[in-house]
């Protein structure tokens, strides 16, 4: 697929992982990274290898967040070899600081969500 979509020679490259570098947040969502150039492809590794790569998700929420929520500051665990459970926070969980800022509400018949 992203050899015929991107037309870019690392996506022809088994030597670099035809550009594939990392999977994303693999219990929530599994969002690829993918490096449409070699340069981009080292960048993105030294970053992943030393803990520098910045994540920005826009998100759907069900409920209200209040405005006032700028972080959410918890340890979460990923069941890996429990099955496809999802994460939880708990004791034994990874540290992982999340900022936010709520964008927008809005309502679906009596549902809540925010943005």
């Amino acid at each position: 697929f992203l050899q015929a979509v991107l037309l870019c020679r690392i996506t022809n490259d088994p030597e670099h992982s035809y550009g594939f570098l990392h999977r994303l947040d693999t219990p929530s969502s599994g969002l690829i990274l993918v490096a449409k150039t070699y340069e981009a492809y080292y960048d993105l590794k030294m970053q992943l290898g030393v803990g520098a790569l910045v994540r920005d998700y826009i998100v759907l929420c069900h409920g209200s967040v209040l405005p006032s929520r700028t972080e959410i500051d918890a340890k979460v665990y990923h069941w890996r070899h429990e099955g496809n459970l999802p994460s939880t926070v708990c004791r034994k969980g990874k540290p992982s600081r999340t900022n936010l800022k709520v964008l927008a509400y809005c309502t679906q018949g009596e549902e809540r969500f925010s943005l």
